[in-house]
């Protein structure tokens, strides 16, 4: 959860989020002091998730050092937890923060093997992403499943061990 001393923007959707004022279906599916990933709620395909910042940055150089340094490690951890469990061939990662109020986020968005979604007619890098605005978003509950599916993932390969208190 966000520290109360975090500085959100209250009309942005990210900071909303971050701040339980607006949920994502699946909620949150990793984690790290710096960033928050989970799964996008627009039309960008099943397994897509936004990587965000957990304090309102609008750009990238705005990042501390710890934002920054931390940034590479998650969007790999984050990629190989979304190609394992949802069966991607290609994780793309986009950078997009046009529409105010700004806020740093990626998306990363699964590319499935040729068959895997044959409505995808077989699309990859741009076409795909715009065939994918063009439509509707995925249902809440498959969302939320794929959620489920990459934070599992996320935890078996990544997230450390719970420490065992004797």
């Amino acid at each position: 959860m966000t520290d109360p001393g975090t500085q959100l923007h209250p009309d942005c959707l990210a900071c909303q989020i971050l701040a339980g004022t607006q949920t994502v279906p699946g909620g949150t599916i990793a984690e790290n002091p710096w960033w928050v990933a989970d799964h996008c709620v627009g039309p960008y395909g099943l397994g897509a998730v936004v990587i965000k910042t957990r304090t309102h940055r609008e750009n990238l150089w705005d990042l501390s050092m710890a934002e920054s340094a931390s940034l590479g490690p998650f969007l790999q951890q984050m990629s190989e937890a979304i190609a394992l469990a949802m069966g991607a061939e290609r994780v793309y990662v986009g950078l997009w923060v046009d529409q105010p109020p700004y806020h740093v986020h990626f998306v990363l968005q699964p590319r499935y093997p040729d068959g895997h979604h044959p409505e995808e007619l077989g699309l990859k890098g741009l076409e795909l992403q715009v065939f994918r605005t063009l439509g509707k978003p995925p249902s809440q509950a498959d969302m939320a499943a794929a959620a489920e599916q990459i934070r599992a993932v996320w935890r078996q390969r990544v997230a450390p061990p719970a420490k065992c208190e004797s």
